[in-house]
């Protein structure tokens, strides 16, 4: 769903379109280049970034050490963003190593806390797991309450680098769902599907001085992103790279005039 409006030097014409009012709410599918990531929290076992309106989080063993007692340099990370998100077990905490290994487990959640479907996922593993046996297993919950007695499991035996995709048509109106595997591993491909009703959205510009204008869009309409392009075409539209600011009840972009025609967009 979509938002227009369309800028020349000289004019403003708004166009708009409301994202909203669909019973099937909005179907999302990670990871492409077209979607950024930013930090929300560091802590000392995971990180957690948030990106179209949704929060990962995932594991990283950050205390481990290259030399036994030596200061710790963290595990390196063969998967990063856009690419997907990778989730490291738990070797070593504060007070050395650990007695056992703690799996390594990608957290999936909303930014504003609704309920929302994981569909199908895709997920590499970063080991060989043949040997011992291994299974994805995915936890969910609905309100800190439980939605199974024993998370559902997705078999992940194989060789480092096989990756493995999975339907999921159980994980479905739950607010929290973990990923969790005894070997480090990657999510390369998820689609999930917000079950509530999108929020109206509508892209709103005014002037703020001779050289510049502003775009904004209410706050509670997260995970959008501004585009631009300078003819309607679709597949022309590239984010802006611009990060809104906060202002009240709106987000808020402000950009420089020019004497060219360009059309701007909230996509997701």
């Amino acid at each position: 769903m979509l938002s227009w409006l369309h800028r020349s030097a000289a004019a403003f014409v708004l166009c708009v379109c409301f994202c909203g009012g669909t019973a099937q709410g909005i179907t999302i599918v990670f990871f492409n280049t077209a979607q950024t990531a930013s930090t929300v929290t560091t802590n000392d076992t995971s990180d957690t970034i948030k990106s179209s309106g949704y929060l990962f989080t995932y594991s990283l063993d950050k205390w481990w050490s290259a030399s036994p007692g030596g200061p710790p340099t963290g595990r390196f990370s063969s998967v990063g963003w856009p690419n997907g998100v990778q989730a490291q077990t738990l070797t070593t905490g504060p007070g050395g190593t650990l007695p056992s290994q703690v799996s390594a487990t990608i957290t999936l959640s909303r930014v504003d806390g609704m309920p929302f479907d994981l569909t199908s996922f895709t997920a590499k593993i970063l080991g060989n797991t043949a040997g011992a046996g291994a299974a994805f297993e995915i936890a969910a919950q609905l309100n800190g309450v439980d939605g199974f007695p024993t998370p559902l499991t997705f078999d992940a035996t194989g060789y480092a680098g096989n990756t493995f995709s999975y339907s999921t048509p159980l994980l479905t109106g739950f607010d929290t769902y973990s990923i969790s595997l005894w070997m480090d591993f990657a999510l390369t491909g998820i689609t999930l599907v917000d079950a509530s009703a999108p929020v109206p959205v509508t892209l709103l510009t005014s002037n703020t001085s001779s050289n510049y204008f502003r775009l904004s869009w209410p706050s509670q309409a997260v995970g959008y992103y501004l585009q631009s392009s300078p003819d309607p075409v679709s597949s022309h539209f590239t984010n802006t790279g611009v990060a809104p600011l906060t202002e009240g009840a709106y987000q808020v972009v402000t950009l420089p005039m020019t004497n060219s025609h360009q059309l701007f967009r909230l996509s997701q």
